[in-house]
């Protein structure tokens, strides 16, 4: 009976000692986390799953953005696998903020062709960028997963100086204007089907995208949900 009290006990201390060799070892990877600055940079406004965002233009012709996800979450970052298909290892962890959404109007598409609003603090450097479906030009990138494509990088227009501007009687307060300089129609399938023709986007730190152009001198405006 002593024998195997004595047994469970032991049993016990190494499960004890084996779940503090594992914390510590969690612990001792670091964790970058967004700091003041990088917040004046994320989005304010809570976007909710299945909310449409309606964009507007000159003609009463309507785009509306589905909202698909809104985390704020903390990832892992592994060091790449070796050829002979071993995994990486775990390098740090890291604050994301991801803002997804669909367009009603689109179809056809694969991962690009969603809108997404990415956040990273990834190996202690903050970055941030947007895909747009729309936009006029090829730049296909992602942060830190194939899944988060952006094909509008802002780490050049976060240091910009910012302005106001009112859309559909709203006051937007840090807007800046992301141009892309080309009057061309981007022919790419990958998308989906909407017309990938935007050219300028009018840019709100607290919200998001507020306007976009379109090379046919289309102004689509965002009517503020309420």
């Amino acid at each position: 009976m002593k024998k195997n009290i004595k047994l469970l006990l032991l049993n016990i201390g190494l499960i004890f000692i084996v779940g503090c060799v594992t914390d510590n070892k969690l612990d001792s990877e670091p964790y970058y986390q967004f700091n003041t600055e990088d917040e004046q940079l994320l989005i304010k406004y809570n976007f909710v799953p299945n909310q449409i965002i309606v964009y507007e233009n000159q003609f009463n012709e309507q785009l509306n953005f589905k909202v698909i996800s809104n985390v704020r979450t903390k990832l892992k970052n592994y060091s790449k696998g070796t050829f002979s298909g071993g995994s990486g290892i775990l390098q740090n962890y890291y604050d994301s903020d991801i803002i997804r959404m669909k367009i009603l109007q689109n179809e056809d598409y694969e991962d690009n062709g969603l809108i997404n609003y990415v956040f990273s603090k990834n190996s202690d450097n903050f970055n941030n960028g947007i895909n747009l479906p729309m936009w006029n030009i090829s730049n296909f990138t992602s942060i830190d997963e194939i899944q988060n494509p952006t094909n509008i990088i802002m780490t050049d227009f976060n240091t910009q100086i910012k302005t106001q501007m009112t859309i559909n009687n709203h006051l937007f307060e840090n807007v800046i204007i992301i141009e892309s300089e080309s009057d061309e129609v981007y022919l790419n399938s990958s998308y989906g089907t909407i017309k990938k023709n935007v050219n300028k986007v009018f840019y709100d730190y607290d919200f998001g995208i507020i306007q976009f152009n379109d090379i046919e001198g289309k102004e689509w405006k965002l009517i503020y949900p309420e």
